[in-house]
C-alpha cells in the first residue's frame, strides 16, 4: 500500500511539472497578447498610462493560468491509467490502484507484479516536459509585436500631450477664478452681492473644470461677467461725478473746505463731513452761509444724480431764505447718498475683483484654445504679450471731390477728415478735430488739421490703403494707371497675417473680453473654408 503511494507521489510530481511548463506558455502568450491589444489599442484612441494598463495585465494572466494549472490537478485513478498507457504496464498500476483495499490471493500476487515492473521502469518519463512549438511561437511573434508598438513613435502621444496641456490650462483658469472668489470673501469692505458674487464665480470655476476642451470651457466666462455687471448699479458714474463737482464746489469755502478733502478722499468720510457740516449751519455767520449757498448751488447745477441735484438745490436755497434747519435736512439727505455711493463703489470694487479673475482665466484658457487650434495644443504655455490701450479721437467727413485729415496733439491723439468740393480734376479742403486720452489718467487735447487733394473721375479707379497691421512693415502700393484693375492676393496667402493680427489685437485692450471669443470664432470658421479665393 504504502508502495502505491509512492508511486502515486512521483506520478505526481511528473505531472505537475508537465502541466506547468504547458500552463505557462498559455500564461506567456494570453499576457504578451494583452500587452500587443493594450499597445494596438493605444495608437487607435488616447490611452493614458498604457504601459501601466499593459504592464497590469502581465502577472493577471500569468495568474490565472497558475489557477487554472492548480485546479485541473488529474486524480490518482487517472494517473494510473495514463502511466499504464504511456508506459506499456498494460494496465498493471491501474488494476491495483483499483484493487488496492481487496485481499484476495490473486490480489496480492498483481499488486506485487505491478510494483516490480513499475520499480524497473522510469515513471517520470509518463509525463515529460514539452513545449508545444506553435505557441511558444505565437509569443515569439507577439512579444516582437508588442515591442515595435512600444518603439514606434505613437500619434496619439499628441493628443494625450494636448488633453493634459487642457486639463492644466483649465486648472490654471479655475485657479484662477478661484482666487478672485477667495479676494472677495476676505475683503475689508463686504457687500451685501458678495454672495451672488461668489455664488457666480463658484459656478464659473465648477464649469471650466467640468468643460471637455478650453473652448468649451471659454463659454462659461461672458455669461459669468454678465451676470456680474447686473449686480452693479448704473447710476454709480453719475452719482460719484455728482459728489466729485461738490468736492470740487466746497472746496472754495472756508466752512465747506473739510468736507470738499473728506468727500476726495472717500464717500463714506465725506458723508460722515456732510453731516457735521449740517450741525455746524447754526453757528456760521451769514458771510459763510452766503458762500456755502452759492457753492451748494453751483454742485447743484453740475450734479448729474437727480436726487443729489435736487438735495443740494434745496440746501442752496433753504440757506439763502435763512432757513438752517431745512438745509441741514437736505444736506443729511446728501450724505445718505454719499454713503449709498460708498456702498455702490464696494460693490463695483467687488464686481471688478471678479471680473478681472474672470478676465485672467480667458486669457488662459484663449491661449490654450489657440495652440490646440494650431496643432501646438501639447507645447508649453508662453507668457502673453501685456495689453495696451489707446483712446484715439476721430472725426469723420466725406465729399465727392476731396478729404482732408488733421492730427491733435496733446497727451492723446486726435485724427479728423475734412470736407470739401471738388470737380473730375479740381481740388479740395477740409478740416477737421479729434481728442483722445493717453495713459493712466492723463487727457488729450483737441486737435485740428487740414489737408487738401485732387477729386478723381467718377469712373477712376483709385488705391485706398487699409489700416496698417500693427508689428509689420507697412510698403507702398505699387500705383495704378487709369483703367488698371486693383491686384488680388489669394486667400491662402493673406488670412493668415490677417488672423495673426487679429489674435495680436485680443491680448490688447481695445477689444472687451467677451468679443475675444468672437474673433478667435471667426478666424477659426474661416480656416474650415476650402478653395483659396481672393483678397
Amino acid at each position: 500500500m504504502s508502495s502505491l503511494d509512492a508511486i502515486i507521489r512521483e506520478l505526481r510530481r511528473a505531472a505537475a511539472r508537465a502541466r506547468g511548463a504547458r500552463y505557462a506558455v498559455h500564461g506567456l502568450v494570453a499576457a504578451a497578447g494583452w500587452v500587443a491589444v493594450v499597445l494596438l489599442i493605444a495608437r487607435l484612441t488616447p490611452v493614458e498610462q498604457r504601459a501601466t494598463v499593459a504592464a497590469v495585465g502581465v502577472p493577471v494572466a500569468l495568474a490565472i493560468a497558475a489557477i487554472a494549472w492548480l485546479l485541473r490537478r488529474p486524480s490518482a485513478a487517472i494517473l494510473m491509467r495514463l502511466a499504464d498507457i504511456r508506459l506499456g504496464l498494460k494496465e498493471r498500476l491501474s488494476t491495483a490502484w483499483e484493487r488496492r483495499t481487496e485481499s484476495g490471493a490473486l490480489d496480492d500476487v498483481q499488486r506485487r507484479d505491478a510494483l516490480q515492473h513499475a520499480t524497473r521502469t522510469r515513471l517520470a518519463a509518463a509525463f515529460p516536459v514539452r513545449v508545444n512549438r506553435g505557441e511558444a511561437s505565437l509569443v515569439a511573434v507577439l512579444a516582437i509585436f508588442a515591442l515595435a508598438l512600444a518603439v514606434l513613435p505613437n500619434p496619439m502621444d499628441q493628443v494625450l500631450a494636448q488633453q493634459k496641456a487642457d486639463r492644466t490650462s483649465q486648472a490654471r483658469a479655475a485657479k484662477a477664478v478661484q482666487d478672485a472668489q477667495k479676494k472677495v470673501a476676505e475683503s475689508a469692505k463686504p457687500t451685501p452681492v458678495d454672495p451672488q458674487v461668489q455664488k457666480i464665480l463658484q459656478d464659473a470655476q465648477a464649469k471650466i473644470r467640468q468643460a471637455d476642451s478650453p473652448r468649451k470651457a471659454l463659454e462659461s466666462i461672458t455669461p459669468a461677467e454678465q451676470q456680474l455687471q447686473r449686480l452693479t448699479d448704473p447710476g454709480t458714474p453719475a452719482l460719484s461725478s455728482s459728489a466729485q463737482n461738490l468736492a470740487n464746489a466746497l472746496s472754495g469755502t472756508a466752512a465747506g473746505r473739510s468736507a470738499a478733502q473728506a468727500i476726495s478722499t472717500s464717500p463714506a468720510k465725506g458723508a460722515q463731513s456732510v453731516r457735521d457740516l449740517a450741525a455746524q449751519l447754526q453757528n456760521m455767520s451769514p458771510k459763510d452761509r452766503q458762500d456755502l449757498a452759492k457753492a451748494l448751488e453751483k454742485a447743484a447745477q453740475q450734479a448729474q444724480n437727480s436726487q443729489m441735484r435736487d438735495s443740494l438745490s434745496k440746501a442752496s436755497s433753504s440757506l439763502q431764505n435763512g432757513d438752517p434747519n431745512s438745509a441741514a435736512q437736505a444736506l443729511n439727505d446728501v450724505a445718505s447718498q454719499l454713503d449709498s455711493l460708498q456702498q455702490q463703489q464696494n460693490t463695483d470694487q467687488a464686481v471688478a475683483s471678479a471680473i478681472n479673475g474672470l478676465e485672467a482665466a480667458r486669457q488662459e484658457l484663449a491661449t490654450q484654445a489657440d495652440r490646440d487650434a494650431k496643432g501646438q495644443g501639447g507645447q508649453p504655455n508662453a507668457s502673453a504679450s501685456p495689453g495696451a490701450g489707446t483712446s484715439p479721437g476721430a472725426g469723420t467727413g466725406a465729399s465727392p471731390g476731396a478729404s482732408g485729415s488733421g492730427n491733435g496733439s496733446g497727451n492723446g491723439t486726435g485724427t479728423g477728415n475734412g470736407n470739401g468740393s471738388g470737380t473730375g480734376t479740381g481740388t479740395g479742403t477740409g478740416t477737421g478735430s479729434g481728442s483722445g486720452n493717453g495713459g493712466n489718467g492723463g487727457t488729450g487735447s483737441s486737435g485740428s488739421g487740414t489737408g487738401s487733394g485732387a477729386g478723381a473721375k467718377s469712373t477712376e479707379r483709385v488705391y485706398v490703403p487699409g489700416q496698417p497691421v500693427p508689428g509689420q512693415s507697412q510698403n507702398d502700393p505699387t500705383p495704378l494707371g487709369p483703367g488698371q484693375d486693383v491686384p488680388l492676393s489669394p486667400y491662402s496667402q493673406v488670412i493668415q497675417a490677417y488672423q495673426q493680427a487679429a489674435l495680436d489685437a485680443t491680448n490688447q485692450s481695445l477689444i472687451p473680453g467677451s468679443e475675444r471669443d468672437l474673433v478667435r470664432q471667426y478666424f477659426s470658421q474661416l480656416g474650415e473654408q476650402t478653395g483659396p479665393g481672393p483678397k
